[in-house]
């Protein structure tokens, strides 16, 4: 079974407030809230990928890919 994001279609990017592309992260930040991030900006603050760290989704299906 795929997990699939549950909220409306995320559109930008809650760090550097860019448009997302094809993925986006629903992770925790290194400052501590969590946060919808671009690959660069978790790549840059966030704290990985896994349970309790984050979640990578697919922007046109909304399937979870990673995390």
């Amino acid at each position: 079974m795929k997990v699939k994001w549950q909220g409306s279609k995320p559109e930008k990017c809650d760090v550097c407030h860019q448009t997302f592309e094809k993925f986006f992260v629903d992770g925790k930040t290194q400052m501590g809230p969590w946060g919808l991030l671009c690959l660069a900006c978790h790549h840059r603050v966030g704290v990985g990928l896994g349970t309790g760290r984050g979640q990578k989704y697919d922007l046109a299906t909304l399937e979870k890919v990673e995390g």
